[in-house]
């Protein structure tokens, strides 16, 4: 019993593996073809403000729902450019198991690091509410998703004054405040799922420049800092900690300071760049920008649901099959489901019916196989139909309607199949 349960148990998650890895290979090939064009319209004059990026950011929550689209089976596009990938998968079912590991590895990888940095951040000295103090060179940067804490050296708090770690802990505050902390956790969960594509990752760093750009913005302009010395505080703040080494910062967390280094100089070029040329924005532009891209992505979702496969659709189908259960004598069709119901217990056979079909065909067998029930989940992709077997001899004896008992094949595990 136990033998034949964790059989069944492995074919569902070798189901699950090929089903969930055919979907998410589309994303990634979709996430490729994203990653450019949305760093193509970063480029455009119209899309330079940091606000308006960040809608060009959110329609990558679109990836992880694309699997399903109906194009991949009813247009010539994704039966020639994709099918492959699904053949590909059910044939070497390998290619899922592999895929599903690397996710978990790194999955498991991100997730480490993050619960590392909130036990040591949970190990400092705590200065007030969720501030904390660190005795080693890093720049103030804030982490934590529902609990989340903003951290800052311990050099920084002993040489500088009031006012300017008021500015910097305003600057951390707003981090959390517009989301931006769950903006980075999203986009970690993008790049396990969607891992084949490197790009994701090299794309973080310009995702963070424009979030830095956004709080910059915000900052200078909720605390009624002056551009001038905002930019000033910035290059302080890299004077003092940059020359001590600091180590790099984690991926998870929003920093006030960038980085050492060639690249960290190039960015710090251009940030200053930005803060210097800030002019205060309306609040109603920014609302407008806000309802029209909830609008888009919105939108988004609704066309992919629209043309997207539901989760699972019922089959009602119905095929009869030799006594062998191998060669279909009669194929699905309105006769057959007229001579034929069922219901969760028993299979009901017209008799007669039955019996004038299979001599219309000119099937000359002892019994029959009667196929039925079932969901389907994508062309190709379903499971979980009943087969009764029927002997000939007792139609002809029941005149009317043949009632045949059977147990559905449609245990827990079925269920999840079909849930998934």
């Amino acid at each position: 019993m136990m033998a034949a349960w964790f059989t069944r148990l492995c074919d569902v998650l070798n189901y699950i593996f090929c089903y969930v890895t055919v979907k998410l290979g589309r994303g990634v090939f979709f996430s490729i073809a994203l990653v450019f064009v949305v760093m193509l319209l970063r480029k455009l004059p119209l899309l330079g403000h940091c606000f308006q990026r960040m809608i060009l950011w959110s329609f990558f929550l679109w990836l992880p729902f694309t699997g399903g689209l109906r194009l991949f089976y009813e247009t010539r596009f994704g039966v020639r450019g994709f099918l492959w990938w699904a053949d590909w998968n059910y044939r070497h079912q390998l290619t899922g198991k592999v895929y599903f590991l690397v996710m978990a590895l790194f999955g498991g990888y991100l997730f480490y690091k993050r619960r590392k940095l909130q036990r040591f951040v949970g190990g400092l000295e705590r200065l007030g509410e969720n501030i904390y103090v660190c005795d080693s060179s890093v720049t103030p940067f804030a982490t934590g998703l529902l609990s989340p804490k903003i951290v800052l050296p311990e050099s920084m708090v002993e040489t500088y004054g009031r006012e300017e770690l008021d500015t910097i802990l305003f600057h951390e505050k707003m981090h959390i405040r517009l989301g931006h902390l769950w903006c980075l956790f999203l986009w970690d969960v993008l790049r396990v799922l969607f891992w084949p594509n490197f790009l994701l990752t090299l794309c973080m760093k310009v995702l963070k420049a424009d979030l830095e750009e956004m709080c910059d913005r915000v900052t200078i302009q909720r605390s009624g800092k002056d551009a001038f010395d905002y930019g000033m505080l910035l290059l302080k703040c890299v004077r003092l900690l940059c020359p001590a080494g600091a180590g790099k910062l984690p991926a998870e967390s929003a920093a006030f300071a960038g980085e050492a280094g060639k690249d960290g100089y190039r960015d710090l070029k251009r940030r200053i760049r930005q803060i210097a040329d800030f002019r205060r924005y309306r609040i109603r532009n920014i609302v407008f920008i806000l309802v029209t891209g909830l609008m888009l992505v919105g939108g988004g979702f609704l066309v992919i649901h629209n043309n997207s496969y539901a989760r699972y659709t019922e089959l009602e189908d119905i095929t009869v099959f030799d006594d062998t259960g191998c060669h279909v004598i009669l194929p699905d069709s309105e006769r057959l489901r007229q001579a034929v119901a069922f219901d969760e217990r028993r299979v009901y056979v017209d008799a007669r019916e039955m019996q004038d079909m299979l001599e219309e065909c000119g099937a000359k067998t002892e019994g029959i196989y009667i196929l039925f029930g079932g969901f389907m989940k994508q062309p190709g992709v379903g499971g979980c139909c009943d087969m009764v077997y029927v002997d000939c001899s007792e139609l002809e004896s029941s005149g009317g309607w043949a009632r045949i008992g059977y147990e559905t094949n449609m245990d827990l595990l079925g269920w999840i199949m079909k849930m998934v």
